[in-house]
């Protein structure tokens, strides 16, 4: 039967999407020991009810709504530990399976080592160009493979979050996500370091890829509040992870950089021809202020957080 593999999809509003995704795992995937755990965090179970109907073998998770990546994804976790998987995979209901041994690939190279703790995959736009497939820390920069060469298994620092399939052993190690970063953003970035501080390894799997149709369900938050976010998380994620110098300069001179200026194209290279002014520049300016507060505020629960244990 091979490992059994526990796949948490949360959803918030994106109902089609979902399907989409849905369909494609149940008629791209030749790997039989998994189960698919939904977690409806819409908060009124409308689309778990709709689902159920159509796709049989998912076990839907209901919450209170707007729970947050973390939080949705925390929830999942939790009740497919009961199930007693050897590997949970997160997976993103933007995303698209396109190739029918995906899972199998995975986890054959999951197997292949026991200090591989992570994984992630090659994961694309709808137009065929490379999003993420994973990167480094490089001083003060969160940094993406772009330059690999086909098939090749890579040493990495972090994967997407888009696909995060993490064995049963870290979760035991390091707990669960930490919802500080909710509603999202960096939250797997920072999953992925603390697990490498215990020891495990994160592995990029490049001839395995997926499609992801870009975080709808965060397109459709409104600019004031997705900025706040990218700027609290990026605080957050600078004070916890980066040394000396390196945070400094990321938070104080990065992030308002980025609150002036933007890319035009987001498939693009990160290019000085590619950057325009944001006409929201001081709008932002004084969102990075206000998450420069918040992380004052915060300061205590960012410097000394503890894993949770959720189980023994």
């Amino acid at each position: 039967m091979g490992k059994k593999v526990a796949i948490i999809i949360a959803t918030y509003n994106q109902e089609k999407l979902l399907k989409e995704c849905l369909i494609s795992l149940n008629s791209k995937t030749d790997y039989k020991n998994y189960k698919i755990f939904l977690v409806d965090d819409s908060g009124k179970g409308k689309i778990g009810k709709k689902i159920i109907k159509k796709f049989k073998k998912i076990e839907v998770i209901n919450t209170k709504g707007k729970t947050g990546f973390s939080g949705a994804y925390n929830v999942g976790i939790k009740n497919s530990l009961k199930w007693n998987p050897d590997y949970i995979l997160l997976l993103n209901d933007d995303t698209e399976v396109i190739e029918k041994n995906w899972l199998k690939e995975m986890i054959k190279v999951g197997e292949s080592e026991s200090k591989i703790g992570i994984l992630g995959c090659r994961i694309l736009y709808p137009n065929g160009n490379l999003q993420s497939l994973g990167g480094h820390i490089r001083g003060w920069e969160i940094t993406k493979i772009s330059n690999f060469k086909e098939g090749e298994i890579l040493d990495v620092d972090h994967v997407m979050g888009t696909f995060l399939l993490i064995k049963k052993e870290v979760i035991g190690r390091i707990g669960l996500l930490d919802e500080i970063y909710n509603p999202y953003l960096l939250e797997e970035t920072d999953y992925c370091l603390r697990a490498k501080k215990e020891g495990f390894i994160i592995k990029s799997v490049s001839s395995v890829k997926i499609i992801h149709k870009k975080s709808k369900t965060i397109h459709t938050d409104v600019n004031n509040r997705r900025m706040f976010v990218r700027f609290k998380n990026d605080i957050i994620f600078s004070m916890r992870h980066l040394k000396s110098w390196n945070k400094f300069f990321r938070i104080f001179i990065f992030l308002p950089i980025i609150a002036i200026f933007r890319k035009r194209q987001d498939e693009d290279d990160l290019k000085i021809k590619n950057f325009a002014f944001r006409k929201e520049a001081i709008s932002n300016i004084f969102l990075l202020i206000s998450a420069y507060v918040y992380s004052l505020i915060k300061i205590r629960e960012i410097l000394w957080r503890k894993n949770e244990r959720v189980f023994k």
